[in-house]
């Protein structure tokens, strides 16, 4: 009777043990799940907040897919890890949306691109341009792009980077201009010059403004250094004239 004993109580502290183990076991998964699903969240808010800040800057419908795709790409992961109707939902709402994004959506040209108008709306936007590109290529690696789009879209952004740098330079050269430091608006025009040329994208208005922009601002400058060797020139001639003319003078008899 006593053996009938003791195993029985060795069959229910096991028997605990068991239990403790799987309810262990079970709030492990459970914490790895919501562990999960908040990092999907946030990679959804993220897309979400990128989606509210690109409008300043023109967009195609390749983009656009390519930023809800992320976004229902992982809902639909949450919804496999939490098999909920909201979810369910909001995956089939946003399949709509891409829908419509394919159907009506209008691709935006490069020349919309309106430059921002201080250096607070400059990082912001570099930011944003920054931020983007990593999402394209996060996007890429998971397979998710075509390698032509991809590349498109990689250009594009660069262009803008191009566009808002070229920008900052002149705008840094003007200031150096008025500020009577030609040497600096000189490098930074230069610098400017130099980029633009090498920008491959003939019959671009933007680069053909800018570049004549910048070369205008450099031959005045250069006209500017001209007029004042000439002036220093004059001046330098008129003081060895009237050096001569002292030296050369009758000499005055005591």
């Amino acid at each position: 009777m006593t053996v009938y004993i003791i195993a029985g109580v060795g069959f229910l502290v096991l028997m605990v043990i068991v239990m403790t183990v799987l309810q262990q076991q079970s709030k492990r998964v459970e914490s790895e799940k919501r562990t999960e699903v908040s990092r999907l969240t946030l990679t959804i808010d993220e897309t979400e907040d990128l989606l509210s800040r690109i409008t300043n800057i023109p967009v195609t419908k390749a983009l656009m897919i390519i930023m809800h795709n992320r976004i229902l790409e992982t809902q639909k992961s949450i919804l496999a890890i939490n098999s909920d109707r909201a979810i369910a939902a909001q995956v089939n709402d946003r399949q709509q949306l891409i829908e419509s994004i394919g159907n009506s959506f209008r691709s935006q040209g490069l020349d919309t691109f309106r430059l921002p108008n201080d250096d607070r709306e400059v990082l912001q936007m570099v930011q944003l341009i920054k931020k983007l590109k990593g999402l394209i290529n996060n996007e890429h690696k998971r397979g998710r792009i075509n390698p032509d789009v991809f590349g498109n879209e990689i250009k594009r952004a660069d262009l803008m980077q191009i566009r808002i740098n070229i920008n900052s330079i002149i705008g840094r050269a003007r200031g150096a201009i008025e500020a009577k430091q030609s040497g600096s608006a000189r490098t930074y025009l230069d610098k400017a010059i130099k980029t633009l040329r090498a920008i491959n994208s003939e019959g671009d208005g933007f680069v053909n403004a800018k570049l004549e922009e910048a070369e205008g601002m450099l031959a005045k400058l250069d006209q500017v250094k001209i007029d004042r060797d000439e002036r220093a020139k004059r001046e330098q001639d008129e003081k060895t004239s009237t050096d001569l003319d002292i030296l050369f003078q009758p000499k005055k008899k005591w």
